[in-house]
């Protein structure tokens, strides 16, 4: 599992200044999804894990919503425990110790070190209180370790948990400190990944598994030819083919796309993550490792599995009658030192965006220097006009724009929007009297138009081909907001600024946008296909979002509570 090369998750503008509010809580920042423990009876077991020696770390992220006796961690039989009690975390490991306070209902992350008679705590990324002396723990000798509970106690954890790690090193401050402000790297720097023996990042979201993500976990890949790179490896029945990087399927036959001889020898006491892109058109298809049938699935998403096949060693995707789409990216890994989850349930630690209808294929596009980029919403780097690389902040997925950069989302048919409409994004709103700053917009070939841009930070303006709508409340200068136009049935213009809707304009002419140009974000492309001069950005775009609806005002707030942490607010 290779670290990543992001240096810094500082929301950055082009000029390198520092975005972010002193004292930044990268905690509440990273929290995102997470399993929710409900304080009755909810855990995981980590049966299968195992551990050795007297040094290691322990990395993860807690919200408690309570100051009561909850356990973070319980190695079995009684060898040491990690809690939270009375605002103090502490040590469990025949005597107490205890370390200084963190805040209940509030993202901490927390590192306890353990290096041999030694102990400290880490608190987002400072070290509570001093460095304590206990009795070496031999963790060889815990025998099952779980979360969220304490195994002899009865004792059970009341909140979030996300992204737990064991090392079997101790980490030094500048380690601890490295992963709080960098909540994307696997390992900090100067540490092996061989070192991370544990990773549960609780972000499948879905399922009773949590699933080990250390190196030593995830066995090779065992799919070959699974981002369908060629027409060869796979037995296609009537109906399937393979061609751009997909295994395509019309309607007319029930018949199957298969793989023979994926799973080793002894497949049938062995789990395998399975993971696949489905995009849904009509109709419904589902996975059958060997014999082992999932239900059918009608919905586009990515797809995560962890199953023990039956029967046989093939990996298969059957489609109905009626199926029209495509699959892609599929992988068969096998897995070890799963964690079962108990009771706890998959949630978003700081609220679930609204979900997207309208989803455009963000990641089939190669960014290389000849093209103009596209935005993922995890976006991680991008390219401007000319091909030269520039790296967005990681967390809050910010493009940064200099006022000549750009990008767009290549043509997709699911923008072929012929009547609600919702465009939504993150702004860090730099002033520049001389541009027209477009945030988010499409043009189509026939002339009509759709966009969101600013001339000052007091005149946020709304427009398409019939009409406009202009929000002379505004944006703050210099600061994030959280801007959202909608489009109903009854053509109407909404504004909204920070969940709040700031005007409206009724009336308009209808209208219908085609295929024919993409979405340019940070610039507007005229008809012809060239950026206007006087329309780029200065500052910081992050998480554009597209719906084939007009979101309502209920859902503009909690998608502006949602993500607000990220950006300090």
């Amino acid at each position: 599992m290779a670290t990543t090369t992001t240096t810094t998750n500082k929301p950055l503008n082009p000029r390198a200044q520092d975005l972010s509010p002193k004292g930044y809580n990268r905690a509440a920042l990273y929290s995102g999804k997470a399993l929710d423990f409900d304080g009755v009876n909810d855990y995981v077991d980590l049966a299968g894990f195992t551990m050795s020696g007297s040094v290691a770390s322990f990395s993860f992220y807690v919200n408690a919503d309570n100051t009561g006796n909850v356990y973070f961690l319980d190695a079995n039989p009684n060898r040491f425990v990690l809690r939270f009690s009375n605002n103090n975390v502490a040590l469990l490991s025949g005597s107490l110790v205890e370390f200084d306070a963190i805040k209940a209902n509030e993202w901490t992350h927390l590192v306890y070190v353990l290096n041999g008679t030694s102990a400290k705590c880490y608190a987002n990324g400072v070290q509570l209180g001093t460095e304590q002396t206990i009795t070496a723990i031999d963790l060889s000798a815990a025998t099952d370790f779980d979360l969220g509970r304490w195994y002899l106690g009865g004792a059970y954890y009341d909140g979030g948990m996300a992204n737990f790690k064991i090392f079997n090193t101790a980490l030094t401050a500048a380690q601890v400190a490295d992963l709080y402000n960098n909540p994307e790297k696997v390992v900090p720097t100067g540490v092996d990944n061989t070192a991370l023996k544990l990773w549960l990042p609780m972000q499948e979201g879905a399922g009773t598994t949590a699933i080990n993500g250390a190196p030593d976990a995830l066995g090779s890949e065992l799919v070959t030819n699974g981002d369908f790179a060629t027409d060869s490896d796979w037995s296609k029945g009537t109906g399937w083919t393979i061609a751009n990087g997909k295994a395509s399927k019309v309607a007319g036959s029930a018949t199957e796309l298969i793989q023979l001889s994926v799973f080793p020898s002894g497949f049938s006491s062995k789990t395998f993550k399975i993971s696949f892109n489905l995009e849904v058109t009509a109709g419904s298809v589902r996975l059958r490792a060997g014999l082992n049938n999932q239900s059918y699935l009608n919905s586009s998403g990515s797809y995560v599995y962890c199953l023990t096949p039956t029967g046989n060693d093939q990996l298969k995707f059957g489609a109905d009658s009626s199926f029209v789409g495509s699959i892609d990216n599929v992988s068969v890994q096998e897995v070890s030192g799963l964690g079962t989850i108990s009771g706890a349930t998959w949630t978003h630690g700081i609220g679930a965006p609204v979900a997207q209808t309208s989803v455009i294929d963000w990641n089939k596009w190669t960014l290389d220097g000849s093209n103009d980029i596209l935005i993922p919403q995890g976006l991680t780097s991008g390219r401007d006009l000319l091909g030269n690389l520039f790296e967005s902040a990681r967390n809050p997925y910010a493009l940064n724009l200099d006022g000549k950069s750009w990008a767009k989302v290549h043509d997709n048919g699911s923008l072929d929007i012929t009547d609600e409409v919702t465009l939504e994004a993150w702004v860090y709103y730099v002033n520049d009297a001389s541009m027209l700053e477009h945030i988010i917009g499409k043009r189509a070939s026939s002339g009509s138009w759709l966009r969101i841009y600013s001339a000052s930070a007091n005149s946020l303006r709304v427009e398409r081909d019939g009409g406009a709508a202009t929000s002379n409340v505004g944006i703050t200068e210099n600061a994030w907001s959280h801007i959202v136009a909608t489009i109903d049935t009854n053509d109407t213009i909404r504004v909204y600024v920070n969940g709040t809707q700031q005007t409206s304009a009724a009336s308009f002419t209808p209208w219908g946008m085609d295929n024919e140009a993409p979405v340019s974000i940070g610039a507007w492309v005229t008809q012809n296909g060239s950026v206007s001069p006087n329309s780029y950005t200065k500052g910081s775009i992050a998480l554009p979002r597209i719906y084939n609806r007009a979101l309502t005002a209920t859902e503009v707030a909690r998608n502006y509570n949602a993500d607000k942490s990220k950006f300090g607010l």
